[in-house]
């Protein structure tokens, strides 16, 4: 293949060495891929994944996104929401279960040409450009937590990000490397990184819905929670389910395809197998709290009701907010309906892990 010239991008989970070495390594790598997984998730949406390096991800491709800063703001925020969401989950006494937070993430940026090439049947890149962006692991950076970008990478990006960056100079053997960097240590204390889970409960409901099926309990559990029964009463196009920490539900995510380039996402907050459920989903300026709670009520008979709250800024239209009631409340009588069908016609549903 030619030589390429494109982006180059590594995601490095910082700390990862030692963690290991203190800590049970069977479940130290389980969070490593967990967390790893939605670094991949992340980058992916615009560059193409060279390599996955122990501890670290490799990505390249021709283009940033426009604006890279939310790109790379997003896949940091997403890192830390699953660190505190495997914190908030794990009840494992373990060293690696109980020191998860103290992982952290950095990004190292330039652009130059690479070129691929294939060993043994798997994709490598090379290149002197691949060589210095992994030489740049090791700087004098006074962070822990950082984007790190190149010279190269700094002239490709809108002049309104450029100025955000510190000048930093790095000298190597080849020589020196001019560089600009961006603390990003401070988003940890972005509420998006630990959100505050909110219940609904019938005091603080403002829609509430219940409805009695004819099915146990764990039936309707599975309906409600299997993406692809969601897919087919939400009446969407397919629901893309990511899971959530170590493999639970919690801080899990329903992806719904709604076709012609719409999709919705459904964030899971809590679970509770299979008696309580709340998701909380962005609509405009407004985000939406349901919580399902499943009761049985008599023999194979279930109760479910969903309650929903909306948090919205006070300047937020009074038409906007009758426009999110009136969609949530076709959206659950059409959800009645087709789960009711779900249910006489004994369509298969599992519930995720």
């Amino acid at each position: 293949m030619p030589t390429q010239s494109g982006h180059m991008v590594l995601a490095d989970i910082s700390g990862y060495t030692s963690f290991v070495a203190e800590t049970e390594l069977e479940h130290s790598r389980e969070i490593l891929n967990e967390l790893l997984e939605t670094l991949v998730r992340g980058l992916a949406k615009h560059l193409h994944i060279g390599q996955i390096e122990g501890d670290a991800i490799f990505a390249l491709g021709p283009d940033l996104p426009d604006d890279p800063y939310s790109w790379f703001e997003d896949i940091f925020i997403r890192f830390h929401r699953h660190l505190n969401a495997m914190k908030r989950v794990s009840t494992c006494p373990c060293k690696a279960c109980v020191s998860v937070g103290t992982l952290t993430l950095k990004f190292i940026c330039h652009y130059g040409e690479y070129l691929p090439q294939s060993f043994m049947g798997k994709e490598t890149f090379v290149g002197n450009a691949v060589n210095q962006v992994h030489r740049l692991l090791k700087n004098k950076v006074p962070s822990r937590e950082y984007l790190l970008v190149t010279e190269e990478t700094m002239r490709r990006l809108p002049p309104e990000l450029r100025e955000r960056f510190t000048s930093h100079r790095e000298e190597y053997d080849l020589g020196a490397v001019e560089c600009g960097w961006m603390d990003l240590a401070p988003i940890k204390k972005d509420p998006r990184t630990d959100e505050v889970v909110k219940v609904v409960d019938a005091e603080h409901a403002e829609l509430s819905f219940e409805h009695v099926f004819d099915a146990p309990k764990d039936r309707l559990w599975a309906i409600i929670t299997d993406p692809v029964a969601r897919a087919r009463w939400m009446g969407v196009v397919r629901v893309d389910y990511e899971p959530g920490a170590k493999h639970s539900m919690v801080g899990g995510e329903y992806h719904c395809i709604h076709g012609q380039g719409e999709s919705a996402i459904f964030r899971i907050m809590e679970a509770t197998r299979p008696a309580q459920l709340t998701l909380a989903m962005q609509f405009g300026p407004a985000l939406i709290w349901n919580t399902v709670t499943i009761e049985a009520v008599g023999e194979g008979q279930t109760k479910v009701v969903s309650r929903y709250h909306f948090d919205a800024p006070e300047n937020t239209p009074p038409e906007m907010r009758a426009f999110g009631i009136s969609e949530v409340t076709r959206a659950e009588q059409h959800a009645i309906e087709s789960i009711a069908e779900q249910i006489a016609s004994g369509a298969e549903a599992v519930a995720p892990a």
